[in-house]
């Protein structure tokens, strides 16, 4: 039920996509709505003939005091006729700033599938708090925090169980702005399991952006996932590249 609402959620509001802008939203920067497509793909033929789409989108609500956002994104790829990627992912979360301080609260849900990593379903939910810091970057931000986690292989066995985890939540997230047509975005999650620090997930997105002009951004993303106990006969670590175009409604 978690899933298909959130589901129902990215429909109503027609956002279909890959890697978008992951600078730290900050609350008031600007109020109303702001909207972001984006849409990245890799090809290559001869010895390996390959080809990968990506779609991503972005919706995100913002107040004097608090902002709100959904993002999802969907990623599809094919070598040598065979299907190899088949992967997405749907974010919700409400972020409210704590009495003019420079702390805020935050509660977010997230589902997500991974084919080629046997994973039928993710569903998390939880709250952090986050801390802008004084640093010279133009955006940077630390956040510490709780979830709850829902794991699901497509096929359940003994040695692929359903996992059901309380799990700490950490990120670091920046934006540095090299010049007015280029800047520098970083998000990195390191997600231990409370009751087994050994048992943890690292989820890290850097991503290098040149503006084209004020609405159309070209990127080069750099995704790098590790997860210290994937499911049976899986790789732990994922690590993926694309070129990307992002344009921003305003």
């Amino acid at each position: 039920m978690f899933k298909k609402l959130l589901f129902s959620s990215l429909l109503l509001t027609s956002f279909s996509y890959s890697f978008i802008n992951v600078e730290p939203p900050v609350i008031g920067e600007k109020e109303g709505l702001d909207a972001e497509v984006s849409t990245g793909a890799k090809y290559s033929s001869g010895n390996t003939d390959s080809i990968l789409v990506a779609l991503a989108g972005k919706g995100e609500y913002s107040e004097k005091e608090w902002l709100t956002y959904l993002i999802a994104s969907y990623t599809y790829g094919k070598s040598n006729d065979e299907k190899d990627t088949n992967d997405g992912l749907i974010h919700f979360r409400y972020v409210h700033n704590i009495s003019n301080t420079s702390y805020d609260y935050e509660f977010f849900l997230q589902t997500e599938f991974n084919e080629f990593q046997d994973l039928k379903e993710r569903n998390v939910v939880g709250a952090n708090i986050r801390k802008k810091l004084d640093l010279p970057f133009d955006k940077i931000y630390i956040a510490l925090g709780l979830f709850y986690s829902y794991m699901e292989p497509d096929t359940i066995s003994i040695l692929d169980p359903i996992y059901k985890r309380t799990r700490m939540n950490s990120y670091l997230s920046f934006l540095k702005n090299i010049n007015e047509n280029f800047s520098i975005t970083y998000l990195g999650f390191y997600q231990p399991n409370v009751e087994d620090f050994s048992d943890f997930r690292i989820n890290q997105i850097l991503q290098l952006n040149a503006s084209i002009t004020d609405d159309l951004t070209l990127a080069f993303d750099i995704n790098h996932q590790h997860n210290a106990t994937p499911y049976h006969q899986i790789e732990k670590s994922d690590i993926r590249s694309t070129i990307n175009l992002r344009y921003k409604f305003k």
